[in-house]
């Protein structure tokens, strides 16, 4: 049998309120496709499931009693949880204004009954074929736009400590020697990290096309979270916030330098200070859990809702928001910090508390759960 889908098996979703029907269309698929099936046999159940098994492809029967198939696409394509997933719809209607209402709602092909094998087939093929071609398509484009958003967003940060380190001796130029050897070295360290970001990306492109693996070495947690620290330091001190850092110097973890630095622990830290207040804390803290050391990351600032935490990985979802200074996001940070944390075999938590919900306790705790340098082996 065939799976047009490459390596997962392509779901799709029948949708008849005759038993029979479903029977017949699944056994004739069955034959030549590896897939697995849903089956609903009325509209809301049919929603209900769209969402729930999130198919690759809905063949929809029109003529059912209370909504039809007319009205169960409208509403899948008004919902952004669905409205990418192609429908081809069942029909007895074979006039010409039926098909064409079909098509305006969004439909990309319909079937006849009674059902030609040949022609069922070779329209389920083709739409699983087209779908996959597109997810493709929308993968690599999420791809080069996480790229954009490490050479624009975390760039950004060691260009903007350089800027503030300059600007700091230009207007001090009586700074004692100590302090000016102190400065000069965050500016080595700022220009060397925007180094290392440039040569990440093009490490990143071979990663993609499978030609070389990130490298994961021992870090010390305390310095890198000290190094983010100092590149967002202007950003911290902009709306007074403290930094507190309680973290022991001899914890190692397993990661790749340059984007746990950059993006992972600047993209949190950053939102830390996006969504705090004036004159309140960003605390880091540690603990050690089986052979993870869980670095936790805490602020007081707005927090969000349960319903948005859930979706901030998700880069289909609109997560980004303002902070409470009005500053903007582009919502591709926290994917991107999930999908470096997996790639140095770690997984990250976020528990959030809304001020609207909770007043007087609000507030975002990120967990990252990093592999112990102590307990494990790079190669491992």
């Amino acid at each position: 049998m065939d799976n047009v889908s490459g390596n997962k098996k392509p779901v799709i979703l029948i949708v008849d309120d005759t038993a029979r029907n479903i029977q017949v269309v699944g056994s004739i698929l069955k034959e030549s496709i590896d897939c697995n099936f849903a089956f609903a046999r009325q509209g809301e159940q049919a929603l209900d499931l769209a969402v729930k098994a999130n198919p690759d492809l809905i063949l929809l029967d029109i003529m059912m009693p209370g909504m039809d198939g007319f009205e169960v696409c409208r509403r899948l394509k008004n919902d952004s949880k669905t409205n990418m997933i192609p429908v081809i719809f069942l029909t007895a209607k074979t006039a010409t204004e039926d098909i064409v209402t079909g098509f305006e709602l969004g439909a990309v092909d319909y079937v006849t009954k009674p059902f030609n094998s040949a022609e069922l087939l070779a329209r389920v093929k083709t739409q699983l074929n087209l779908k996959l071609k597109n997810d493709l398509i929308s993968r690599q484009n999420n791809e080069r736009k996480e790229l954009l958003h490490i050479l624009c967003h975390d760039l950004a940060h060691p260009f903007a400590s350089i800027i503030s380190v300059l600007d700091y001796l230009k207007s001090n130029r009586n700074v004692d020697e100590k302090f000016r050897d102190e400065l000069e070295d965050d500016l080595t360290m700022a220009a060397n990290n925007g180094l290392d970001i440039i040569e990440l990306v093009k490490k990143l492109r071979a990663l993609e096309e499978e030609k070389i693996k990130l490298k994961i070495e021992r870090v010390n947690l305390k310095k890198a979270a000290h190094c983010s620290y100092m590149l967002l330091k202007q950003d911290f001190a902009e709306k007074d916030l403290d930094f507190v850092c309680d973290i022991d110097e001899s914890l190692n973890v397993l990661t790749e330098e340059t984007s746990f630095i950059n993006s992972v622990l600047n993209n949190i830290l950053s939102n830390a200070v996006k969504f705090s207040s004036e004159k309140t804390t960003v605390k880091v803290t540690t603990k050690k859990q089986d052979n993870f050391i869980v670095l936790i990351i805490e602020d007081t600032g707005i927090g969000m809702r349960k319903e948005l935490a859930s979706d901030i990985f998700d880069l289909s979802k609109a997560t980004s928001r303002a902070g409470t200074r009005g500053e903007e996001g582009t919502g591709f940070g926290m994917p991107l910090v999930k999908k470096f944390i997996h790639l140095y075999n770690g997984k990250i938590e976020i528990d959030s508390r809304d001020v609207r919900d909770y007043p007087e306790n609000s507030g975002t705790r990120v967990k990252l759960f990093l592999p112990d340098a102590a307990a494990n082996s790079p190669d491992q």
